[in-house]
């Protein structure tokens, strides 16, 4: 079929982007299409809507995690792109419900609204026993603020946004196209959706002005706040780099995880150079003979790491 397609037909729209077809042709298939195509093993569906698209894998009986897309995945269009999460998900056996954004629109939209509260009213999320909403800055919004939908469920949100409305928070500085979206829609303010949660856990900087602001506004017995100091905006990369993503995430999903555990976990942090980097670029001209101790610190902890990696 491929022949009987002109050059200027496989030709992409804009110079920089591929056609769906070209995609096709050239990029590997994605392991989730693998599993649900005709003839995958897999049970589940994708539905594309107008700017977000829901993928559904089913695989656990009793356990749902909702993921949502993050910023930094909205403009991405390759044929090979996945639901934040989705191998860990997948690995861990979870059924998974993972947004596409194609719009750093934060979720201020009608239609990915609507399609959330009927799933919602026929009952989706019920039919599982622990369902877990999760997501990074923009995808923590979303999970925070869509989890009222299932009162109970757990939250697991990095670096998130609380809302952008500037009538609640006009400190708020950054992403400008999301501030000008429709704050008037339900779920926009995650400071009140919150409330209806099982456990919330937010991982944040709080050397991060925005990101401290932005999270402090989480309240409740059920909102536990969990510091990961000097990581700035990338909190879980922190935690990949330390190695305790997953088990932190596996905690926090079925709701065990103790801000006592997940500090001894975070001890680790002091080996790593982009803490080290924060340390001196904070504190370097206000408390040197703290910043020099520090320096030395890290590198014996620095050479013990790579002492053990050797043996």
């Amino acid at each position: 079929m491929a022949d009987d397609l002109s050059k200027e037909q496989l030709q992409p729209e804009h110079p920089d982007r591929k056609t769906g077809y070209e995609r096709i042709l050239t990029d590997p298939a994605p392991p989730w299409f693998v599993e649900l195509y005709p003839g995958g093993d897999g049970a589940g569906f994708l539905q594309k809507l107008e700017r977000h698209s829901v993928l559904f894998h089913q695989r656990s009986a009793s356990q749902l995690v909702v993921s949502f897309d993050n910023i930094a995945n909205a403009n991405d269009l390759s044929f090979a792109r996945e639901p934040w999460g989705w191998k860990f998900f997948r690995d861990e056996g979870w059924s998974h419900m993972g947004v596409f954004a194609r719009t750093k629109a934060w979720y201020r939209d009608p239609e990915i609204i609507s399609y959330f509260k009927n799933r919602a009213a026929e009952g989706f999320f019920e039919r599982f026993e622990q369902v877990v909403f999760a997501g990074a800055s923009m995808g923590g919004f979303g999970a925070l603020a869509f989890s009222e939908l299932m009162p109970g469920a757990n939250v697991v949100a990095f670096n998130p946004q609380t809302t952008l409305d500037e009538r609640l928070v006009p400190w708020e500085t950054r992403y400008r196209f999301g501030q000008v979206q429709d704050w008037d829609l339900p779920f926009s303010d995650a400071a009140q959706t919150v409330k209806q949660a099982g456990r919330a856990y937010v991982f944040y900087d709080p050397f991060f002005d925005l990101d401290r602001r932005q999270v402090t506004r989480l309240q409740g017995e059920n909102v536990v706040l969990l510091k990961t100091w000097f990581s700035n905006h990338f909190a879980a990369p922190m935690l990949r780099k330390l190695d305790i993503l997953k088990p932190v995430m596996q905690k926090a999903m079925n709701g065990s995880l103790e801000p006592d555990e997940f500090y001894r976990m975070m001890r680790a942090r002091r080996r790593l150079p982009m803490v080290m980097r924060a340390i001196e670029a904070q504190a370097e001209e206000r408390h040197p003979q703290l910043v020099q101790q520090a320096r030395r610190r890290f590198r014996v902890l620095r050479r013990a790491a790579m002492t053990e990696g050797a043996s």
